[in-house]
């Protein structure tokens, strides 16, 4: 079980360039009612900025321990920081289920 929760929460990442303008994880809604799931996001840098499927939630420093509430399913998580390569984690919330990201970025080569 443990295992198939990290694969639930495994990395993929994406050599593809972007940037990310951050908003309070608080503006990020699940729009399931009676079931839910939460996402925690642990980013090194702390100055990445991360988006939920699209939605910007802030930097790594601003979701340091957050439980960010998510509707069960499919969910997209792209992280991104000047000097450092991009990179993007496909998730899958489970109802009554906490799914966690470890991710650390890979600076990028000059």
């Amino acid at each position: 079980m443990r295992y198939r929760a990290w694969l639930l929460g495994s990395l993929a990442l994406v050599l593809a360039a972007g940037s990310f303008s951050g908003v309070a994880a608080d503006s990020y809604e699940s729009t399931t009612i009676g079931e839910s799931s939460t996402l925690t996001i642990d980013v090194v840098p702390l100055h990445a900025e991360v988006r939920l499927d699209g939605v910007p939630l802030g930097t790594a420093h601003d979701l340091i321990a957050l439980a960010v509430p998510v509707a069960p399913g499919r969910h997209v998580v792209e992280i991104g920081a000047p000097g450092f390569l991009p990179s993007t984690v496909n998730v899958v919330a489970t109802v009554d289920w906490a799914t966690r990201v470890w991710l650390q970025l890979i600076p990028e080569r000059r």
